[in-house]
């Protein structure tokens, strides 16, 4: 007769036997589960989404302290293709196509970056507010790219955060009637901040500047388009 030790040791080997023979069919594999993705924090350029890898942008006489901003589809002081100025002949929709701009890394301490797209000659006795056609606030400082077309509204092309607007809507207007009969030049603005802006979603142009004073990284990234008689 077993004793009680030997009755229990065996269903023990038994169970350890069926483990190495299942591990044997398998190969030794891991079992398999749901995969998670992790998002990489040392990401050196994060593109909005859809925007594709950011390029290299050389940087400038200021850089660090002085972000460079470029685009790939004009120079600085370039005109401005009219592909991006569809409201220039006349006010005829609000989904006018952005330019794609892309820029260096911000300096040290940067906690946001703005971008602010205004028209250096609006014209006078108007309201100042009007300059405003096209803002993109509270980017994380690991952005270097804003695709081409970036769609107005709430929009995943945006890190979460981020949003835009222009005096006209939520999103790019661009050039506006009046450009295609005395040229206007186009400011681009790049902002780099110690902190996310707590702002409304229709801040005004006064309103924005405002809450940046004090609070700049360095110096502001510029670059200038002209529009649209030259315009192709």
């Amino acid at each position: 007769m077993m004793t009680v030790m030997q009755c229990l040791a065996v269903p023990v080997i038994v169970l350890s036997s069926l483990g190495a023979a299942v591990a044997q069919d398998t190969g030794s594999k891991s079992p398999t589960g749901p995969t998670i993705l992790v998002p990489n924090p040392s990401s050196v350029a994060e593109p909005v989404s859809g925007g594709g890898p950011a390029p290299d942008v050389a940087g400038g006489p200021g850089y660090p302290r002085q972000p460079t901003i470029i685009s790939s589809s004009f120079p600085d002081y370039g005109w401005l293709p009219l592909k991006y100025a569809s409201n220039a002949a006349k006010m005829a929709t609000f989904d006018a196509t952005s330019p794609p701009l892309a820029w260096t890394a911000p300096p040290a301490g940067t906690v946001s970056v703005v971008l602010i797209m205004i028209d250096m000659e609006s014209s006078s006795g108007g309201n100042p507010q009007d300059r405003l056609l096209w803002s993109v606030i509270n980017l994380p400082p690991s952005t270097r790219l804003l695709a081409e077309n970036t769609v107005r509204g709430r929009t995943t092309m945006l890190p979460t955060g981020a949003f835009q607007l222009s005096f006209l809507t939520n999103g790019y207007v661009g050039p506006l009637p009046g450009a295609i009969i005395q040229a206007h030049h186009y400011l681009f603005e790049l902002y780099t901040l110690d902190k996310m802006l707590d702002v409304p979603r229709d801040v005004t142009l006064d309103q924005l500047k405002a809450a940046i004073k004090g609070h700049q990284t360095g110096q502001r990234g510029v670059l200038v388009a002209k529009c649209c008689t030259d315009s192709k």
